[in-house]
């Protein structure tokens, strides 16, 4: 493999990498941008992904999790909800503090022909207080990615939106144009090259034809001469 086809691959390479990392980061920005409802969870084909705010899940069990992880969810339908089991961890929308909490079922209650989940943070010592109806768990944790919770949420805002979105995305275009505009001044030079080559051959051919035409006349008159 000669160098100059190295350099096409690893260029190519290089360029699905980034267009990778920033589709990537660009479908988490809109995901989250676009969720306007209080039940609302940012999903990507039924995968949801939140950033843990609070340590209340912190613990040694399956499925638990720190503050400032990434975790993904499962968005529940009725035939999911209908199958959550105790040890399940499920998220839901707590009006107590306006925002997405994640616990663990405890248990699991009928009250009045209704279903209900018990509720608890794996760091926590009691059952959340307000048993949540079946119908309001949103999803079900999948797993987690720690240490990155923290990344996505700098990600939603203007600067950091900016920052790892638009700049490198604009950097990009930038190199790409450079690189271009030198392409172009390659081509032209290479096209210029060959004109002048042409050129230059047309020239020197007319030129023997000159100098034949000269001495074809000069032998003439000297014929005539003697």
């Amino acid at each position: 493999m000669n160098q100059k086809l190295v350099k096409k691959v690893l260029r190519v390479s290089l360029n699905v990498v980034f267009y990778t990392i920033v589709i990537a980061l660009l479908a988490f920005s809109v995901s989250n941008i676009s969720v306007k409802k209080d039940n609302d969870i940012a999903n990507l084909c039924g995968v949801g992904f939140l950033s843990v705010q609070s340590d209340s899940m912190e613990g040694t069990q399956e499925h638990s999790f720190s503050e400032g992880d990434l975790i993904f969810v499962n968005i529940l339908d009725e035939e999911g909800r209908a199958n959550l089991q105790l040890g399940d961890v499920v998220t839901f929308y707590d009006l107590s503090v306006r925002d997405f909490n994640t616990h663990r079922i405890v248990d699991i209650l009928e009250i009045d022909g209704e279903v209900y989940l018990s509720t608890k943070g794996d760091n926590a010592n009691q059952a959340d207080l307000e048993p949540l109806h079946l119908s309001n768990a949103l999803a079900v944790h999948r797993s987690s990615i720690s240490g990155i919770g923290n990344s996505i949420d700098y990600l939603q805002t203007s600067a950091g939106f900016a920052l790892f979105i638009i700049l490198p995305v604009v950097l990009f275009l930038v190199a790409e144009g450079i690189m271009l505009i030198k392409h172009v001044f390659v081509i032209n030079k290479f096209k210029m090259e060959q004109y002048y080559a042409v050129e230059k051959e047309k020239a020197l051919v007319t030129l023997e034809a000159e100098k034949e035409k000269i001495r074809q006349q000069v032998m003439s008159e000297l014929k005539v001469g003697l």
